[in-house]
């Protein structure tokens, strides 16, 4: 008796009636308490499959996006660092999410999205692969663009102005900033342009829907809180009177160097005694004045993983991490046994931060918590470090191609 043929596993939508009751909670908390204003006519003209390419400056832009789109129950694609997280997990799999290995080649992503456009779900991307740390969006990610031409269906792209200045990812955590945000959702390209057009082309286009700077966006409107700049000295490590690393502070509206200076952020979050008006002046000057030819960085460090259940254990071990232009190498212990290995640098890609705690590595298709210590405050400088290597890497392929 031959054996029957296994079903092909669906992806399947969020349970209606659940996703309306979510939706009701959600935008009468967000909505009055951060003063959301949508622009979402062209929703209701949104037919799956389809594929909606998100901005990505606030760690609650999956619920800002999932308010704008409502009530589509789009497919979302999400980093599994938080499928392996206990308070994120059984929520995401209620909303039948779709699972990606970050800047590690995962054939099985691509498997499932193909599964969501047969069952003509609309599919919600973050095309830069990462949350940007400080407001400013990242180049988008390697595969997007070839993602986009090999679905072949109409692609809208998404944007949240002000949701980083409301929750900038520095802010410990419930510390938001009252001020204003508004959502919106456009077409970006019809199927049938996505079929004409080249990767590069659309790869142009992609790029140019979700590059934002939310500081520039919303310039002169205000962000209520009584501590607004606390938690920059998650990201600005060094400053720019002393040049000195790892002696900035914050407290309230203050930023602080031990040297004396003494920098204030205003609820516009505009700089006053710095050489920058904005933060994200400051964060790119000391990310490009890192000297990622001849510099390294080393570091004893906590590590975590995977626990037997699948869920983080971010204490699951220690070890040292180094990293200069050409190398990027662990060793230590997880869960008692030793680990140790060693990839090119620019086969990284990026680190995915938790600023002021720990950035994402993948060995072996598995998880890694990188915690720099005796301060984990430093886990921004290896970003900086493999972003600004990255960016150069980038301008020198451009200069090759335009020659």
């Amino acid at each position: 008796m031959s054996k029957k043929k296994k079903s092909k596993k669906k992806i399947g939508k969020a349970n209606p009636l659940l996703y309306a009751i979510l939706y009701t909670i959600f935008k009468v908390k967000f909505t009055k308490k951060y003063n959301i204003t949508f622009d979402k006519d062209i929703v209701k003209s949104i037919k799956g499959p389809a594929i909606v390419v998100a901005t990505h400056t606030s760690d609650q832009d999956h619920i800002l996006s999932a308010l704008t789109l409502y009530p589509i129950r789009p497919t979302y694609i999400v980093s599994e660092h938080f499928i392996r997280k206990r308070s994120t997990a059984m929520l995401l799999k209620l909303m039948h999410v779709i699972t990606k290995k970050m800047f590690t080649p995962d054939i099985s992503t691509i498997m499932n999205v193909l599964r969501a456009k047969n069952e003509n779900s609309v599919i919600v991307i973050f095309g830069e692969g990462r949350l940007s740390c400080y407001g400013h969006t990242l180049p988008l990610a390697e595969g997007t663009a070839e993602l986009i031409k090999k679905l072949g269906v109409n692609v809208y792209s998404w944007k949240a102005e002000g949701a980083y200045l409301t929750f900038p990812k520095w802010r410990d955590k419930g510390d938001a900033r009252i001020g204003k945000i508004h959502c919106s959702v456009k077409q970006l390209l019809t199927a049938e342009e996505v079929q004409e057009k080249s990767i590069d082309e659309i790869k142009d286009i992609t790029a140019d829907a979700v590059l934002h700077d939310d500081e520039l966006a919303m310039e002169g409107v205000e962000y209520k809180s009584g501590n607004i700049a606390l938690g920059a000295e998650k990201i600005l490590f060094k400053c720019p009177k002393c040049l000195k690393e790892d002696t900035i502070t914050t407290e309230g509206n203050h930023i602080k160097c031990s040297c004396g200076l003494e920098a204030t952020l205003d609820s516009k979050y505009r700089l006053h005694g710095a050489p920058f008006s904005r933060i994200n002046e400051w964060f790119d000057w000391q990310q490009e004045s890192m000297d990622t030819e001849n510099g390294y960085l080393k570091a004893k460090a906590k590590l975590g993983c995977c626990d037997k259940k699948g869920f983080m254990d971010t204490n699951a071990g220690e070890g040292e991490v180094y990293m200069d232009k050409d190398i990027f190498k662990l060793s230590g212990t997880l869960h008692g046994e030793k680990i140790e290995f060693s990839v090119q640098t620019d086969k990284i890609g990026a680190f995915p931060i938790s600023p002021g705690d720990h950035f994402d590595i993948y060995h072996n298709g598995n998880l890694i918590y990188v915690s720099p210590q005796p301060d984990p405050r430093t886990t921004v400088k290896w970003v900086c470090f493999l972003d600004n290597l990255m960016a150069k890497k980038r301008a020198e392929n451009s200069n090759h191609i335009t020659q």
